[in-house]
């Protein structure tokens, strides 16, 4: 199977054998929902291609001239992303008329994007799916949309004082950081965390001078 690579990339649409204009969204549609527990959260783009048409893979080699597909989160302070997007294993082709290595999708496909949810509160995170489409023959122009999917707030989960030295990875006497580089005091022999934007110093002493760490 031959599969063109390049060309018809600066047409609007695209008109088959009938005379009627194609459209990307057409060949392709997706779905993005959400799976959570707790503060850990995957945002999940079911994507389902039409007979004989497929997307390139998110993750291409270097060089090629093929366009990936994306998701791409827009950046909030209510969550972070954790690694980059995952995908199945791609099918392979090898192109020999475009002289170029094919990885592509076909059918229906999930990619995944974990987070790691900061906000309390429940809130909207919005993203775009990005994609080109094409079957043996031709490509349709590059498509782009944007979607936005719920996620839920949630609660800190405060480490246990008995058991959260396991955590550290660094301690000086009654200073310590954790694995994911969060600072610690410890005052009246208990260990609090230093939250974000205090400094060590400015906390112990607020800590022993009566402050609540709640």
């Amino acid at each position: 199977m031959k599969l063109l690579v390049l060309g018809m990339l600066v047409l609007v649409a695209r008109t088959n054998s009938w005379g009627q204009l194609e459209f990307p969204e057409e060949k392709v549609s997706w779905k993005f929902t959400v799976e959570q527990e707790g503060d850990e959260a995957t945002i999940i783009g079911t994507i389902t291609m039409i007979e004989h048409w497929h997307v390139y893979a998110v993750h291409l080699p270097e060089g090629s001239f093929t366009l990936p597909t994306t998701v791409e989160l827009k950046k909030s302070p209510n969550f972070k992303t954790v690694g980059k997007v995952i995908e199945p294993k791609p099918i392979y082709e090898r192109d020999e008329m475009a002289d170029e290595d094919l990885y592509y999708h076909s059918h229906t496909v999930k990619l995944k994007q974990k987070i790691k949810v900061l906000s309390e509160n429940d809130f909207s995170l919005t993203g775009t799916f990005g994609f080109q489409t094409c079957d043996d023959t031709h490509c349709l122009p590059p498509f782009e949309t944007e979607f936005t999917v719920k996620v839920k707030g949630a609660k800190p989960v405060e480490a246990d004082s008995e058991n959260i030295e396991d955590t550290f990875v660094n301690v000086k006497g009654d200073e310590a950081k954790d694995k994911e580089g969060t600072s610690y005091v410890k005052v009246n022999e208990e260990w609090h965390a230093v939250p974000e934007g205090n400094s060590i110093a400015f906390y112990k002493k607020y800590l022993k001078l009566g402050g609540s760490h709640e």
